[in-house]
């Protein structure tokens, strides 16, 4: 009996801490570098590409442009990924193109949106890309869940630019 009333009272405290994680941390940011042995303007190209995503990004399966011309300012793109049990589709919304230099888009769905920020450095004949990641929930739900999650999702991102600098060095 002692137990389950530890036990309770653990749980108790994890739900309200996570409470007021989300109620106190609505997002949590990230960043991201990788240095590609590729010319600025092939890796930017590369980048824009946005058809041949699902080719770098892990478990995206399609996208469809649904709105705007290639990947400029104002283009949206519906973008479906297959999980081992999930199939989960997000919104890419191109919210800024700097060429050669810089790439600002939105990724949301109902539950979580993320703002990703990447800069394109030429260091030489290499390319410097950074990547600055703002992750916020839409409801107290995933908000109190997000800085858990940080750590796998930039593991995912870290995934997707190791693939994205094997694709431009072939």
């Amino acid at each position: 009996m002692k137990f389950l009333k530890a036990f309770v009272a653990v749980l108790l405290l994890v739900i309200a801490t996570l409470f007021l994680i989300g109620f106190f941390v609505p997002e949590v940011d990230g960043e991201l570098e990788t240095r590609i042995e590729r010319p600025v303007i092939q890796v930017f190209a590369g980048m824009m590409s946005v058809q041949n995503a699902p080719d770098w990004v892990v478990g995206l399966e399609r996208i469809e442009r649904t709105s705007g011309f290639l990947a400029m300012p104002g283009s949206t793109f519906t973008l479906y990924y297959t999980g081992t049990e999930t199939e989960v589709t997000y919104t890419l919304e191109i919210i800024e193109v700097i060429p050669m230099e810089s790439v600002k888009f939105k990724l949301y769905n109902e539950m979580l949106e993320f703002e990703i920020t990447i800069r394109f450095e030429a260091d030489g004949l290499d390319t410097i890309v950074r990547s600055y990641v703002q992750m916020k929930g839409k409801d107290q739900l995933s908000r109190s869940f997000l800085p858990l999650l940080k750590s796998s999702i930039m593991d995912v991102g870290k995934d997707n630019f190791e693939a994205f600098k094997q694709l431009q060095e072939q």
